[in-house]
C-alpha cells in the first residue's frame, strides 16, 4: 500500500475532551480535532505504523467497504504528515 508512519510525540500536545482529542503542534500552534473514524485511526497508530494493518483494524471494528476505508486512512495519514503530528518512515 503505502509508507509507514509513526506519530512524532515531540512535536505535539494532546489533551482529549469528552470523545474528542485535541492535538496542538508544539512548534507552530496548529491544531487538529480529532474524533469518530479520525480519532480510530489516531489510535490505532499507537499499535501498528503500518496502514494496511490500521485499515484492517477498522475493517473488524466498522461497517466499512475495504477501498473507501483504504483511501480515508492514507488522505488522514497525508494529512497528519503535512500537519507534522506524524512522519512517513
Amino acid at each position: 500500500m503505502h509508507a509507514t508512519i509513526r506519530k512524532r510525540p515531540d512535536k505535539y500536545l494532546a489533551t482529549e475532551i469528552d470523545d474528542e482529542l485535541i492535538l496542538v503542534h508544539a512548534d507552530t500552534g496548529a491544531f487538529f480535532s480529532l474524533a469518530g473514524t479520525g480519532l480510530a485511526i489516531w489510535r490505532a497508530l499507537d499499535h501498528s505504523n503500518d496502514p494496511d494493518a490500521i485499515v484492517q483494524s477498522l475493517i473488524d471494528g466498522y461497517d466499512v467497504e475495504h477501498d473507501r476505508c483504504q483511501r480515508s486512512v492514507v488522505r488522514f495519514n497525508n494529512r497528519l504528515v503535512e500537519a507534522g503530528f506524524a512522519e512517513f518512515c
